[in-house]
């Protein structure tokens, strides 16, 4: 574990085989992965004229927060920071004492490739001799961006400015690439709800990595193959329960959301960490989502809407253009007016990806704690020779849960395996990555970094299972029973049971000794025993156990007992008796004044009884004249009458947890 005091909003930059790349307030640090050591950290405080200018501006921190690092061709290393709200990049190398070294390139604005604050979310990838962001091209986050260019800094490509309906108040979570293009993962406001009020949904984008921007001199530096779609990481049934703001995703890579034998059946495919909004139901799902997925939603009908006051609906394949905008071509300044046109105008695709599996791999809920971010161990090898994908999951109260899906086929089945606070109780979670190689099991671990600490936490902790039915009983594809050893490790043969936890090979573990307490049968009345007296003579005489005197109390005490109790058996009748004899007399006098209530001539004989009649009248008409309903302003009173009607529910099977480990 490393903690830097001071030093603030520590993010991930880059690792490689040997390195981890923090970066953090005025610095960035160089750690060992083996130790999480120092090698070396570059100082680089914010240029002191953009200090007083952050001032002025009534900033609150005008500190120089670094955000991008990418190692270039040959041993160049390309780092931005913010500045003090105005960002600039440099050129750094790596000497043989591993130090940083500045190049003569100078420094370069860093505007529309680095955020202008340290809690502005970004995201960046180099590939192919080029530099894609996604970020904020000024300091109040009104012109987001998607820009790509080359090592020297030039031919950049971007998205439109001023577009909502390509980005509206995106906040951007990773970036990867596959094949011919590059895909960036968001929430944003969704233009095609807002008839419906503003919702915030998650997004799927992508480029081809060959555009170079549309033929026209207008439109020479704007993208020309620019398409994104919803992400849906719901819980399904007739009414979705939907997860809709991603937070952060897994790196791109090869593997199953369900256990397989066949080490051949794989995909290429992510994961994300999606929440509810702040203000709703707090809760959190990881969902796992396909490249090929994802690829045919790009090969499908667009959406868009006739005038901002009409809906958006599917467009008719009639007007979507011959050759499909998904493919991309080797030149874009190619591409036909129309064709470029109709890109511009629609942008959103019509169908949602949907998660593979149909629902989230992993459900979490919690009054006081949310999902941050994921990392995912592929296709371990289990003992019971099957594949799983081991996913890690962070959480903004410090924790990091481990989990798998055992469910066969397309059923969803999770066992949360342990979940272990890393971190003080209150600090988030910021960043996860798994670093080491299979081949080196000592050293592989997970990265975990928060705002202000770098930790390595070990894959697994089979070593505290110190039987073989608490190891089993972890569902751990990292762990086995050892039978030779009695030890619970890593291993890839021994004794398992994922499906389950359990295995008849171990031996029942020794349990204490329960004392059996006698109970009643319940057919049987519970009744108290209480010792007469001649009992209690006969038992001290036998046992001599207790004294003379005990005894004589005890006698005492019974008789007084049994004559008590004879005595109230006594009046208890009395009483009943004496009730029911007053009941028949209060009884016989009320009927006997009511049967004295009687109409004579349509006239009250007795007066005293007008006010008990006139109730009766009020209560029933039957035949009596007086009794009248057709009073002005009256009018019976209608019944309605609700059923309620069970329907069709989705029943999901509640998330497992075994065997909790706190550190």
């Amino acid at each position: 574990m490393s903690e830097f005091p001071g030093q603030d909003f520590f993010k991930l930059l880059m690792t490689d085989n040997t390195s981890a790349f923090i970066g953090g307030k005025n610095r960035v640090y160089n750690l060992q992965l083996d130790n999480l050591q120092k090698i070396s950290s570059l100082e680089w405080e914010a240029n002191h004229v953009y200090k007083d200018k952050c001032r002025m501006n009534s900033k609150t921190d005008c500190s120089n927060y670094i955000r991008v690092l990418v190692r270039k061709r040959g041993d160049r290393i390309f780092i931005c920071g913010t500045n003090a709200y105005s960002p600039i990049c440099r050129h750094y190398k790596l000497n043989e004492e591993n130090e940083f070294e500045m190049l003569r390139d100078g420094e370069k604005t860093g505007t529309a490739i680095c955020p202008y604050h340290a809690q502005s979310n970004s995201t960046f990838l180099f590939t192919g001799g080029r530099l894609y962001t996604a970020t904020r091209a000024n300091a109040d986050g009104l012109n987001p961006l998607i820009l790509s260019m080359d090592e020297n800094g030039t031919r950049k490509v971007r998205t439109n400015d001023g577009d909502s309906s390509l980005l509206n108040e995106p906040n951007f979570v990773g970036s990867f690439e596959k094949d011919d293009k590059v895909y960036f993962l968001f929430r944003e406001v969704a233009v095609e709800n807002i008839n419906c009020g503003k919702a915030v949904f998650s997004r799927v984008a992508r480029v081809c990595k060959q555009d170079m921007g549309g033929r026209s001199q207008a439109w020479k530096y704007y993208y020309t193959s620019f398409f994104k779609a919803r992400l849906n990481c719901s819980i399904p049934g007739e009414y979705p329960f939907h997860f809709n703001e991603i937070h952060s995703a897994s790196d791109l890579g090869q593997g199953n959301f369900k256990p397989t034998k066949d080490s051949g059946d794989r995909y290429d495919m992510i994961y994300g960490v999606f929440n509810t909004p702040q203000n709703s139901i707090r809760g959190s799902a990881v969902c796992a989502f396909r490249h090929t997925d994802i690829s045919q939603v790009f090969k499908e009908r667009f959406k868009g809407q006739e005038s901002p006051r009409h809906n958006w609906l599917p467009i008719p394949w009639d007007e979507t253009p011959v050759t499909h905008p998904e493919q991309c071509t080797k030149n874009s300044h190619r591409i036909s007016d129309d064709t470029w046109r109709f890109t511009k105008n629609h942008p959103l695709m019509d169908r949602a990806v949907n998660p593979t599996g149909g629902a989230p791999v992993l459900v979490f809920t919690s009054v006081s704690a949310r999902l941050t971010h994921i990392a995912v161990d592929w296709q371990l090898l289990a003992a019971d020779k099957r594949y799983y994908d081991i996913i890690f999951v962070g959480t903004d109260d410090g924790r990091v849960i481990k989990a798998i899906n055992k469910g066969e086929g397309q059923a969803v089945d999770t066992v949360v395996i342990e979940d272990i606070q890393v971190l003080e109780k209150g600090k988030s979670v910021t960043g996860l990555k798994l670093i080491g190689s299979r081949a080196d099991q000592q050293q592989q671990k997970l990265l975990v970094v928060s705002h202000d600490m770098v930790s390595g936490v070990p894959l697994h902790r089979c070593e505290r299972a110190t039987s073989c039915s608490s190891c089993v009983a972890l569902q751990d594809p990292y762990c086995v029973w050892n039978v030779a050893m009695k030890l619970c490790i890593r291993a890839e043969t021994g004794i398992q049971s994922i499906a389950t936890g359990e295995h008849p090979s171990c031996e029942p573990e020794p349990s204490e000794e329960k004392v059996e307490v006698p109970t009643v049968p319940p057919t049987v009345p519970l009744m108290c025993s209480c010792k007469t007296a001649e009992a209690v003579d006969e038992a001290a005489d036998v046992d001599g156990i207790q004294e003379i005197g005990e005894a004589d109390n005890l006698k005492v005490e019974a008789s007084q007992m049994a004559s008590a109790g004879g005595t109230a058996v006594e009046i208890v009748i009395v009483a009943v008796m004496a009730s029911i004899i007053v009941s028949l007399v209060v009884g016989f006098l009320i009927g006997y004044k009511f049967q004295s209530c009687r109409y004579r001539d349509d006239v009250f004989l007795d007066r005293n009884c007008s006010s008990l009649q006139r109730g009766r009248n009020r209560l029933s008409s039957g035949d009596n004249p007086h009794f009248h309903t057709d009073h002005v302003g009256l009018a019976p009173k209608q019944m309605n009458i609700v059923m309620n009607r069970k329907g069709n529910f989705v029943e999901t099977k509640p998330v497992t947890k075994s065997n909790k480990v706190y550190l």
